[in-house]
């Protein structure tokens, strides 16, 4: 008994508790081994993750040999790597994929929480205010939709990295001075750095977004660039962000603008139809029909918090991070209105369309009302350790009812994806391992026959030779074989052929 008092004396680690064991709970259904982890994007991430592990057996890394009936299939020069690397740690384990795909999705619901934890804890200083802003985080219904009925892999784990980046921008333009108006340390302004590598490794369509808040957050305060320390930390920020990344996004755009790809097509990514189908009732943002699949909620404890708002708003006023606060508060409002039926998204640049479906939004909402509802409960209410430990319980007893929006499939076996799904005439327009092919070159795309009806040996172009391939061997990319029997005619044709090819 007298250690636990010790220990929940010390905030360091009652935090980190509450907030482990709000991970648990919300990653409890992973659990299961019948937990539909192939529904909607599932299956195209575990499809990923094996073709990423093939290829790294073959000593590369961007191009899934066996896809496409051997044609091969860039994933991972066009889709940021981060969900397609990590989650293979868990292979030395010995487990399998669907299960290192759960176990990374438990590390990301945890240091999400924690991420956010920290960024509420530099920002307001304030313990309470971060241990119910990292839970509320946790506990988002979008967060679950992700998870859960989505199985949106990198959605997910963008999560992780938008506390740092706002973190990051805090302590750049609003890092408390003191009396000789000492600049934040440029390690702590790195914070911005590593939250936005993250993004960009993680997911390209909420990266966008992030640079779009984060340049408002900036023109408002565009007299603060005015302090040499606030654009030297920018500067500094913006080059590691782009050479740390370069690995990514340089052989992207080379594949921009040497080949024509389906990805960069335009209406492939955006496509104004499905936008529009998929805007929000505002009945949405506030509770879920018992015949509503996907949970859009704000959550009731999160919008309690938002409902305070008038009272604290006197009491933040005096605060240092009122500003932020401010930013957060009336971003999310303007975001969650963003979502619905009655928003002209449609009539957007097409940069913006590029988010597919408005509800994405709700990632940005859901760190954003964290934030803000647990500055109001604490700020207007006495909070202990006692309380917060009634709240955890209660965000728990608010998320059963959502154990019926869980699918599940029984008997799954992976090993019906190894190495790959074959491409057929049955096979449709969203197709295992390959999403909806908008990472092939358009000519591949537009002649699926060969595609479909490709074998993998090698040809020879003149059909009237000699020629006679033998010994053939493919291993990935790589491919041998002998020639014999050529004549002298087509010598030189098929051996230009094969050096073309390699």
């Amino acid at each position: 008994m007298q250690k636990i008092k010790e220990l929940l004396k010390n905030e360091k680690y009652y935090s980190v508790i509450i907030i482990l064991v709000a991970s648990v709970f919300v990653c409890l259904p992973l659990m299961s081994k019948n937990i539909d982890m192939t529904y909607d994007d599932g299956i195209q991430h575990i499809s990923r993750l094996m073709g990423t592990y093939q290829s790294l057996q073959e000593g590369q890394t961007n191009i899934m040999s066996n896809f496409c009936n051997g044609f091969g299939y860039s994933w991972n020069i066009f889709y940021s790597p981060l969900t397609a690397f990590l989650p293979l740690i868990f292979k030395i384990l010995g487990l399998s994929f669907t299960a290192c795909i759960k176990l990374f999705m438990f590390l990301v619901v945890f240091l999400s929480g924690y991420f956010m934890y920290l960024c509420a804890k530099k920002i307001t200083k304030n313990n309470n205010i971060a241990i119910i802003a990292g839970i509320l985080y946790i506990f988002a219904p979008y967060r679950l939709t992700d998870m859960y009925i989505r199985n949106a892999i990198a959605e997910l784990t963008s999560f992780t990295f938008l506390p740092l980046v706002f973190l990051g921008l805090y302590n750049i333009f609003e890092y408390p001075v003191g009396e000789n108006e000492v600049p934040c340390p440029i390690n702590k302004t790195l914070i911005l750095s590593i939250g936005a590598i993250g993004l960009i490794l993680t997911h390209t369509i909420v990266t966008i977004y992030t640079a779009i808040i984060a340049l408002i957050y900036v023109l408002i305060n565009i007299k603060k660039l005015k302090d040499k320390n606030i654009v030297k930390a920018l500067i500094i920020n913006i080059l590691l962000i782009l050479v740390i990344t370069s690995f990514f996004w340089l052989p992207l755009l080379e594949h921009k603008f040497i080949a024509n790809y389906e990805v960069f097509k335009p209406g492939r990514m955006e496509r104004t139809e499905v936008l529009i189908s998929y805007k929000l009732d505002l009945y949405r943002l506030f509770f879920t029909k018992t015949n509503d699949y996907m949970l859009y909620n704000i959550g009731l404890i999160t919008l309690i918090g938002l409902l305070l708002t008038p009272i604290a708003l006197k009491k933040v006023k005096n605060e240092s991070y009122y500003k932020l606060y401010i930013f957060m508060l009336v971003t999310g409002i303007v975001l969650a209105i963003m979502t619905l039926k009655i928003f002209p998204f449609e009539h957007l640049p097409s940069i913006l369309k590029m988010l597919q479906f408005t509800f994405r939004l709700l990632e940005f909402t859901s760190f954003l009302f964290a934030f803000v509802a647990a500055t109001n409960i604490v700020t207007v209410c006495r909070i202990n350790v006692r309380e917060l430990i009634i709240l955890l319980v209660a965000l728990m007893i608010l998320t059963i009812p959502y154990k019926s929006h869980l699918r599940t499939l029984e008997n799954f076996d992976e090993n019906i994806l190894w190495p790959s799904v074959p491409v057929t005439q049955e096979t449709g327009r969203v197709h295992a391992g390959c999403a909806s092919f908008e990472y092939l070159p358009s000519k591949a795309f537009e002649n699926r026959k060969y595609i479909e009806t490709r074998t993998q040996n090698a040809k020879v172009m003149n059909e009237n030779s000699s020629t006679i391939i033998e010994n053939e061997i493919k291993n990935g990319t790589k491919m041998s074989f002998d020639v014999k029997y050529v004549l002298e005619e087509t010598r030189n044709r098929i051996t230009i052929y094969i050096l073309f090819r390699l």
